[in-house]
């Protein structure tokens, strides 16, 4: 009887390690990341009279992270924006990793022109990415504009954020 008990003992020990093991190994990962965006693209003016002007953008470029968000550093940036003279600009954004996972983005900043602070939300992602939150913050260390104003890209080196991943 005494065996028994012992193997049953044994058992149970063992069950509850490996369970212990595995809540370790799907533990939720939180960080924080630091990096550069360059990003071009073009955009649409609409006069709103003689001071002030809307403007509908799409941009890609590149995300380089000098700490990873899980294993990721280098991401493809897309955006589509709204900016405003006088409003701001409201942008969607997906990071898309070099084997193909997401993460969105929903942001939110200043007038589009060298300083502006940009500030936003990560809301989601696919793959590895599945269940991101976090936020992020830039500044444009550099606006341009090119062909005749339809013709837009930018640089920033102060890109900065937390992450958590479920």
């Amino acid at each position: 009887m005494g065996n028994g008990k012992s193997r049953v003992f044994l058992v149970l020990l063992f069950l509850c390690l490996a369970g212990i093991n595995a809540a370790l190994v799907l533990a939720a990962e939180e960080g924080t990341f630091n990096g550069t965006w360059d990003a071009n693209g073009h955009k649409e003016v609409l006069a709103l009279g003689n001071q002030r002007e809307a403007s509908l953008f799409k941009l890609a470029g590149h995300v380089r992270l000098t700490n990873k968000i899980g294993k990721k550093s280098d991401f493809w940036a897309e955006c589509i924006g709204l900016s405003d003279t006088e409003m701001g600009s409201e942008i969607r954004s997906v990071w898309r990793s070099l084997d193909g996972d997401e993460i969105y983005l929903v942001m939110k900043g200043a007038r589009m022109e060298k300083g502006s602070s940009i500030t936003g939300n990560i809301i989601g992602g696919t793959g590895q990415a599945k269940g991101i939150t976090g936020n992020l913050r830039f500044t444009w260390s550099m606006i341009f504009n090119q062909d005749n104003e339809t013709g837009i890209g930018g640089f920033s080196n102060d890109l900065s954020g937390t992450y958590k991943l479920p």
